[in-house]
């Protein structure tokens, strides 16, 4: 609602799920901004991108899991005309009590194959506002994964900033190994920092993956350069996921180290609490330990 106070140009769309998406509030102020196309997420981003072609940027706001039926007009409609839009996607990981229907595991591996498009997943509440701030202004095809949960660390009178697109950030300096995440496994990491250095024996670097894609070519070079090891961390899919997409570029440029990839496995992950199913996943502080000291 903050950004709609200076912005008239763009609009929010949403599959039968305003109040899930939290776009209660907006749709209280800005009624007429606000389309609810019902359940039907093919129909929200079509219909986005006919408004696009008239100069409206659509924001569409949608659980991750229920993205994965409009796979088809990402790209027809959007991206392969290379329209700007906001893709709000909600619920990025896993969901708790929900259960195997609403755990966004595979939007990542979905849309890091298609063209036109960025990627980013926000480490915090300030850096959410930032980046849809600064989806406002790329006239790209931006998307934005967050996981369900409340949010950590927002701080409403903080000022607005604009990030360089593909740029990730160094959290914590160190040496041997980089630990790379993405999104909501930030948190854990650097909350965990004292305990990781202390049962490895070294302090690592801890980077802040906030844009999935495109990769930071200048920090992950750097990283190959300095560093023996990589470990990287996300809430999604192993196969096709941003691990996959950091080894092939390590690949690419012939990294004589190991890069190691902690996230979902193949399976469909059943029902339980949030931290029960992250933990069962491999997602959790000791195995991250366990992973660098192999």
């Amino acid at each position: 609602t903050d950004a709609a106070l200076e912005n008239d140009d763009f609009v929010c769309i949403t599959a039968a799920m305003d109040i899930g998406t939290g776009l209660s509030n907006f749709k209280k102020k800005y009624p007429e901004r606000l389309f609810d196309v019902g359940i039907a997420e093919g129909h929200a981003v079509t219909f986005g991108s006919g408004l696009c072609c008239k100069g409206i940027l659509p924001v569409i706001a949608l659980y991750s899991t229920f993205s994965q039926r409009a796979y088809d007009n990402f790209i027809h409609d959007l991206l392969l005309q290379n329209l700007p839009f906001i893709l709000c996607l909600d619920r990025g990981g896993l969901v708790g009590a929900d259960g195997p229907t609403h755990h966004g595991v595979l939007d990542i591996a979905m849309f890091i194959t298609m063209p036109n498009i960025i990627i980013s997943a926000p480490k915090d509440g300030d850096e959410l506002r930032n980046l849809f701030n600064t989806a406002l202004v790329s006239n790209k095809g931006f998307v934005i994964r967050y996981p369900k949960g409340n949010c950590v660390e927002f701080n409403e009178n903080q000022p607005v900033k604009i990030i360089n697109i593909g740029s990730w950030e160094i959290l914590k300096e160190g040496t041997g190994c980089a630990i790379i995440a993405v999104g909501s496994m930030v948190e854990m990491v650097v909350k965990s920092y004292t305990r990781i250095s202390d049962e490895i024996g070294y302090s690592p670097s801890v980077i802040n993956a906030r844009f999935i894609k495109p990769i930071d070519e200048k920090l992950i070079n750097h990283i190959y350069k300095n560093f023996d090891q990589i470990i990287t961390i996300e809430e999604g899919s192993h196969i096709g996921g941003f691990g996959s997409f950091v080894l092939n570029n390590a690949n690419s440029a012939s990294f004589e180290g190991k890069v190691k990839i902690l996230a979902i496995n193949d399976k469909f992950v059943d029902q339980g609490s949030r931290s029960y199913l992250l933990k069962d996943c491999g997602l959790s502080v000791e195995k991250l330990i366990s992973e660098i000291k192999k």
